[in-house]
């Protein structure tokens, strides 16, 4: 009898899984079917926003100064923007090489600032040194090894002003910034590629859910003080933020025409312990978010903490039981 409770359990719960896929697949689909053919056009934007763009960097020597000037040649009005680039306790030439691009004569009149930090919190932490100084309506957060493209803040900032006093934040899509360098970077590039391109779109075509990403997205800088900034230590402070916003009923807009290219784990043994962290702190977001089944909290915040539960849990547990 238990043996067919098992089974019976394993069976629906795989089914419901392909269900979910096959949704996922739907919603996209619908989504690329109406928009595939539709031409970009880069029609000047009702206003400009003043945006301070924080960049956190602990030990980037190879890649900032790249990242850097990526982001300074993006086409913004330069007298919106405000840079914070904060080589986070670093043992290299971090901030050297962030100096050595800032300090030429074309950026001599533009708002940068390179801040040797020694303090906690990690991310989280340099993101809310960073609140606590910044002059601008939004904060936009790049990583260090995430070169964006051109016009990648230019369409975060006209998804929010579709619609602004809902859109407190807007979030892009990222490619693998050195996909081609061996079989494992082309493999994750194809799974950022697929997850984003279908999963993120689905989810923001059929029930208006996005997800703060770990970098390439803008925020409304005063919904990030009234939550209270960002959780210091957090193992996936992105995903942590991303509820905190659901809770408030607010949305967080996909503008997947700004794109951003992000470097990946070359090696196994970064890849293992870069999606370990990841698995622990979505792990932590489920844990914190679970009463708010029970609450009054917003119907997207339910959905969410059911699907985190399903992924984490329910679905990886009937998956070890059908091996039995």
């Amino acid at each position: 009898m238990i043996v067919k409770i098992v089974l019976m359990f394993t069976l629906i719960t795989i089914w419901i899984g392909l269900l979910v896929a096959l949704i996922n697949l739907f919603g996209a689909t619908k989504f690329w079917l109406g928009h595939a053919t539709k031409r970009t056009q880069l029609k000047p934007l009702k206003r400009y926003p003043t945006v301070t763009i924080v960049v956190p960097a602990h030990n980037e020597a190879l890649v900032i100064g790249q990242t850097v000037q990526a982001i300074l040649d993006m086409a913004y009005p330069s007298d919106k923007l405000e840079l914070l680039l904060y080589a986070d306790n670093c043992t290299d030439n971090t901030a050297k090489e962030m100096l050595k691009v800032v300090s030429k004569p074309e950026y001599a009149k533009q708002t940068i600032k390179v801040i040797q930090r020694k303090g906690t919190g990690g991310k989280a932490g340099v993101l809310n040194d960073a609140l606590k100084i910044a002059q601008g309506e939004y904060i936009a957060v790049y990583d260090a090894d995430a070169m964006p493209e051109e016009h990648a803040l230019y369409f975060l900032m006209r998804k929010i002003q579709e619609d602004p006093k809902n859109y407190v934040a807007a979030y892009g899509r990222n490619k693998t910034r050195n996909a081609q360098q061996n079989f494992l970077t082309r493999c994750i590039n194809q799974e950022i590629m697929v997850t984003q391109r279908i999963r993120h779109i689905a989810l923001w075509n059929l029930f208006g859910i996005g997800y703060i990403p770990g970098t390439n997205f803008v925020i409304l800088t005063s919904a990030m003080k009234a939550i209270g900034g960002w959780q210091n230590g957090a193992l996936t402070e992105d995903t942590d933020l991303s509820f905190k916003l659901m809770i408030q009923g607010k949305q967080i807009a996909l503008a997947y025409q700004s794109e951003a290219f992000q470097q990946e784990p070359e090696h196994l043994k970064d890849y293992y312990y870069q999606r370990l962290r990841w698995a622990k702190g979505n792990y932590q977001v489920v844990f914190m978010n679970f009463k708010h089944l029970f609450d009054r909290s917003h119907w997207r915040v339910k959905l969410e903490e059911v699907y985190f539960i399903s992924n984490f849990f329910w679905f990886n547990l009937a998956v070890i039981l059908s091996c039995f």
